[in-house]
């Protein structure tokens, strides 16, 4: 079975799928696209603030029973009052959401299990999962580990070619995905090419600073690139960026190839966004 919980922002979560709370049913798997209109002509596709449902069984005995119902809704609560989403999960996918109401019934007689359907209200109906890949590291440190014979995990995303110049990444998603890209420092102006296409930033980066690429979201409006000092000052990076290539381009599906002078280390994680949880696991 999927393992369906909620986590907040506070790092408390609420798990669907053991007691002394259970899934009964609801509509997380379902999906649906709003479609754009102009002059009797659908243009385009878009999601739009959606609202789900997720039935669920809460059942303790005695004091374990009234500790779990307010335990749930404290964790609600929380992201509500600081207007800051939490994540759906299913399985290793989740959607940003609020759970904004719970519908009691059974409640009258006092024992000690009730039913309860929970409201969820999303603005970014997405669910994402996230695949984090190994470090792209400075060029002595890929040389050692080549010369080792060392053999990674993730070979299937991420390998070293003979010479040392050449490394891959492979999206296994079925479009192009969004991305965050830590680069660290110290560096000058780093400059990466991930499948032909060029991601600059005009700035120094020093022992301890990193600068992050943040195209983990479809709407720009939401998007960033900064650096953060050693003392975590943040520093905006928008207008060091170069401007003749597009910085949050996103990554496109199979294997791309990634060069680089090899000065620097960074790390990359894509968000592949569905419409439904994927139904296999």
């Amino acid at each position: 079975m999927y393992r369906i919980y909620y986590e907040n922002n506070f790092r408390e979560s609420v798990c669907f799928t053991s007691w002394p709370y259970m899934v009964t049913g609801g509509d997380i798997f379902d999906g649906k696209w709003d479609e754009i209109e102009n002059e009797d002509h659908i243009q385009g596709f878009e999601r739009k603030i959606q609202d789900k449902t997720l039935d669920i069984e809460i059942k303790a005995i005695g004091a374990e029973f009234r500790k779990a119902v307010d335990v749930m809704n404290d964790v609600f609560e929380r992201d509500i009052l600081a207007s800051k989403p939490g994540k759906l999960w299913v399985g290793d996918s989740y959607m940003k959401c609020y759970i904004t109401e719970s519908s009691k019934d059974g409640w009258v007689s006092d024992i000690d299990i009730v039913s309860d359907e929970l409201k969820i209200i999303a603005d970014y109906p997405y669910w994402i999962r996230e695949v984090e890949y190994p470090p792209f590291r400075k060029e002595a440190s890929s040389e050692k580990s080549s010369a080792l014979g060392l053999d990674y995990e993730y070979e299937y995303e991420y390998e070293y070619s003979g010479d040392q110049s050449v490394q891959y990444l492979v999206n296994d998603h079925y479009t192009d995905s969004g991305f965050r890209l830590i680069i660290t420092g110290p560096c000058i102006n780093p400059a990466i090419r991930i499948g032909g296409h060029l991601y600059e930033l005009r700035t120094t980066l020093y022992d301890d600073e990193y600068a992050v690429i943040d195209s983990s979201t479809r709407y720009t409006q939401d998007r960033s690139v900064y650096k953060v000092q050693k003392d975590g000052t943040k520093v905006d990076l928008f207008n060091a960026r170069n401007k003749d290539s597009e910085i949050w381009q996103k990554i496109p599906p199979g294997k791309s190839t990634v060069t680089w002078n090899g000065n620097f280390r960074f790390d990359i994680t894509l968000f592949n966004e569905r419409g439904a949880p994927r139904w296999t696991l």
